[in-house]
């Protein structure tokens, strides 16, 4: 594993022009596979995924594109938050790490490093990928990882690298765009099913009102998690405890109850 701290120039560079024309596109559908084409054809990239980091939760998962027609990179990045994140190499440079005002990293790691076979078979050489950058940093007080892959035949070059490394700022001040407008343009009918749940039952506590809200859209618990910028753990938490004091188990028990 190559792993180093990524500076910070004061002028503009390769990548970031391009990046810039994307500001516009956070928070849309769109964004995450314009984001992977323009990365593919500037870094030669077959795979691209993104993830936030909170202390003591799973990560969430931000944007998961590969090439082709069947969705490689999601079912990998389900995989790792779900498994084997916990044996990423990038943890041992990450560890300790503040959330705030902390430095960009650039960590490289090939699938023959990784010890773990496990991990090493579901997220690299079972899909064909054998090569990995990973830039990571805390641009709005959250680690988020992005992570670029090439096939094992096909690896990085030096002048690759340093392309990526040179708009990792860039690409991480983007992909922490993208997530809060996400999240926002998300709010507008959880905010009506969260107050007439409150009027039914005033019993939730906030964060319990807020996950039932999300349930009653639809959203999955790693929605729910990206929404409320906490883990999929805690979700499953608090829908434990607003089933218990509502005395129901299911969601539709829960749209029953606010719907009569």
């Amino acid at each position: 594993m190559k792993a180093y701290k990524v500076d910070h120039p004061t002028g503009v560079y390769d990548m970031t022009p391009a990046l810039i024309g994307l500001i516009d596109l956070a928070g849309a559908e769109t964004f995450p596979g314009t984001l992977f084409k323009m990365a593919h054809a500037m870094t030669g990239c077959g795979h691209l995924t993104a993830f936030a980091f909170d202390r003591d939760a799973d990560p969430l998962v931000l944007i998961a594109e590969n090439a082709g027609q069947r969705p490689v990179a999601r079912d990998v990045a389900n995989h790792y938050r779900s498994t084997y994140w916990r044996h990423d190499l990038a943890n041992q440079v990450m560890a300790g790490t503040p959330t705030s005002g902390s430095a960009t990293w650039c960590i490289r790691t090939r699938a023959s490093e990784i010890k773990h076979s496990d991990y090493r078979s579901a997220c690299y050489t079972s899909v064909g990928l054998g090569d990995r950058i990973c830039i990571a940093g805390a641009p709005a007080n959250r680690t988020i990882r992005i992570n670029l892959y090439r096939s094992g035949g096909n690896a990085f070059s030096d002048s690759d690298e340093a392309l990526i490394a040179r708009g990792a700022d860039m690409l991480l001040a983007l992909i922490g765009r993208h997530a809060r407008d996400a999240r926002a343009a998300q709010r507008g009918p959880a905010q009506d099913l969260r107050a007439r749940l409150l009027r039914v039952t005033p019993v939730l506590s906030t964060r319990e009102a807020d996950v039932c809200a999300g349930i009653m859209e639809g959203l999955t618990s790693e929605g729910i998690a990206l929404r409320l910028d906490i883990g999929i753990n805690t979700v499953l938490t608090y829908r434990k405890r607003a089933y218990a004091r509502l005395g129901i188990s299911s969601q539709n028990e829960l749209l029953r109850l606010v719907m009569d």
